[in-house]
């Protein structure tokens, strides 16, 4: 086994002379060996909802105003959290073997108080002294032609995201049936001596500073999200359900918890470290109402209202609009395609959010939420208006989307303003979400808690 760094690279160096000069040696470093190199989305049981896919891209894009690709964005992006079809490679031997000697671990957040309650997600890495870690090698001899294919790719260079650059990272496409296989270019798995190796790279190198990763520093910019104390309720017991959750619904009037909207941990040594990601004063909470929250304790069903439709409430998916992201929705006044959001539902949520600030509340009741069902090319619309204790359901009406046009249909219950087609514009803003989420205009990404069917649009 390999006990020293300098016996790493020495081995290395012998392995180099058995390759041409035209392949490219790429490492791989785990703490334990596994069958298979496989990367995060091909992992079984993962979820894909088609809208969200394009959200994080969006998000790089804004950030390093260059229009990256998709995939390249993603790439960079693997490395901060989202997961994706590639695996982590890098050109430096050294910083594999460090991964190899260090234990991947999720700390315990630390929570800031303030009109919400904001969680920081923290993570380290613990070094190893006992066991073996293992280096997978391997040999890309056509690496140019699977780079200029989006199979591979370099971020050695990225210059905004610097965590990429530090670690001399490279990602190779893992999306089984397809190939190339990543496994299929492995030529040696090399055995490190945890109980004899020290490690000349640390974690800060690693995973710099914000304050240097420019990149980073950004992500870390983006407003928090909110989560009602309901979603934490212990249900294990059926008997205790019910009183658990009446409890839990009570307690989100005054005990509301948030993370960022998208899910960035932060890499430190010790809780020494915390100064550098100390709340700001322009972090701010995307805000709802309780009831809004609280939506999927809902147990009302459409058809209580229109005969020949089903669907309850708390199981529609659930989207809430940031203040920037409604004013690009309704401010658009280009002709564009009105579609149905791709949220794997029929039956949508929309709510209007508001910025909270720790030291500025300028937002108060009432708040305003659409709830959009679908049933082939009927839309039907129903009205929520809320204040912090609870929700009224009111009547809209019911509309046909063919050729890319809403048009107003007459059904048996509907709102009684008599000017139905005053709200066309209001539905069409919102289908308009699909397009210009495609246009990169607007992100929709998974809430941070991981609430099933809940979406932020930033």
């Amino acid at each position: 086994m390999i006990q020293s760094e300098k016996e790493l690279l020495d081995t290395i160096d012998e392995i180099k002379t058995g390759i041409p000069g035209t392949s490219l040696l790429l490492f791989r470093g785990q703490t334990r060996l596994y069958d298979k190199i496989r990367s995060g989305r091909a992992r079984p049981d993962t979820v894909v909802v088609p809208e969200v896919e394009n959200g994080w891209n969006t998000i790089v894009n804004r950030l390093t105003q260059k229009n990256s690709t998709t995939k390249f964005n993603q790439a960079i992006l693997q490395h901060y959290g989202l997961p994706t079809f590639y695996i982590d490679l890098t050109s430096d031997p050294l910083t594999a073997a460090w991964f190899a000697c260090n234990r991947y671990e999720e700390l315990k957040p630390t929570m800031w108080i303030g009109n919400t309650f904001r969680f920081q997600d923290e993570t380290t890495y613990n070094p190893i002294k006992d066991d073996k870690g293992y280096i997978f090698v391997l040999e890309i001899p056509n690496y140019k032609e699977m780079i200029d294919k989006n199979e591979l790719f370099d971020l050695t260079h990225e210059d905004i995201f610097l965590r990429p650059q530090n670690q001399s990272a490279y990602l190779m496409l893992d999306q089984p049936p397809r190939l190339p296989n990543p496994n299929s270019f492995i030529i040696a798995t090399l055995e490190i001596d945890r109980t004899k190796f020290t490690c000349s790279k640390t974690l800060k190198e690693l995973f710099p500073n914000p304050k240097n990763d420019k990149g980073y520093g950004s992500l870390l910019d983006v407003p928090y999200v909110q989560l009602p104390s309901f979603y934490f309720a212990n249900k294990e017991k059926k008997e205790e359900r019910e009183e658990k959750d009446k409890m839990s619904i009570d307690m989100d009037k005054f005990f509301v918890v948030g993370k960022r909207a998208i899910k960035i941990p932060l890499y430190i040594e010790g809780k020494d470290d915390l100064f550098e990601f100390n709340p700001k004063w322009k972090d701010t909470v995307i805000y709802e109402p309780s009831p809004f929250r609280l939506w999927k304790t809902e147990k009302f069903n459409i058809s209580e209202i229109h005969e020949g439709q089903n669907g309850i409430f708390g199981d529609a998916a659930k989207i809430t609009i940031s203040p920037i992201a409604f004013n690009k929705l309704f401010s658009d006044t280009t002709e564009t395609e009105l579609a149905w959001p791709l949220v794997n539902s029929n039956s949508i949520f929309f709510t209007k959010a508001v910025l909270d600030h720790d030291k500025v509340i300028d937002h108060a009741p009432p708040y305003i939420g659409i709830w959009l069902h679908k049933d082939n090319d009927l839309i039907l619309e129903l009205l929520l208006v809320a204040d912090e204790e609870e929700m009224q359901l009111q009547l809209g009406h019911a509309f046909v989307l063919e050729n890319n046009k809403l048009t107003y249909v007459k059904v048996n219950k509907e709102c009684d303003c008599g000017k139905p087609n005053e709200h066309i514009p209001i539905i069409s803003s919102l289908l308009k979400m699909h397009a210009l989420i495609r246009r990169q205009e607007v992100a929709l990404i998974q809430h941070a808690f991981g609430i099933d069917k809940w979406f932020v649009l930033l």
